[in-house]
């Protein structure tokens, strides 16, 4: 029998597969040349791709990273914050895309809503982890 949706626990890689959609979605978007055309990927279209590629590398670095110490766990924590950094930069790029791009309001609000989602996934991550690995962090 399965759980309903509502009564759900977050799985340990639900932030890893957020970020992937986040980056994915992002790259989905930016291919239509309709809309994002190639000879204009300097003036923001790098950017964005270069914003969504680091959500996920810096959420599958964090993970991947054993904290074993003090320096290891500074690591992972350094790690997730660039992540949720990242998520503010790519919200930032989606909002100046929309103008810049004539974007449709629908596909910006989702653009929005699942980074935002990978962000508050990221600190859910990072807050979770700072309750585990206290013992590292100084007095």
């Amino acid at each position: 029998m399965s759980v309903p949706e509502g009564q759900r626990k977050s799985g340990k890689l639900e932030v890893l597969v957020k970020a992937l959609d986040v980056a994915n979605h992002t790259n989905k978007l930016l291919s239509n040349q309709k809309k994002f055309d190639p000879k204009f990927d300097y003036v923001l279209g790098d950017d964005i791709k270069r914003t969504a590629r680091d959500i996920y590398r810096h959420c599958w670095g964090a993970n991947n990273i054993r904290a074993i110490n003090k320096e290891t766990w500074q690591a992972r924590k350094r790690l997730q914050q660039q992540a949720c950094l990242d998520c503010n930069e790519l919200l930032i790029l989606i909002d100046m895309a929309y103008g810049t791009y004539h974007l449709a309001s629908s596909k910006v609000e989702y653009w929005g809503r699942i980074t935002i989602e990978a962000r508050e996934k990221i600190k859910a991550w990072r807050n979770a982890d700072k309750k585990r690995y206290k013992h590292y962090e100084d007095p």
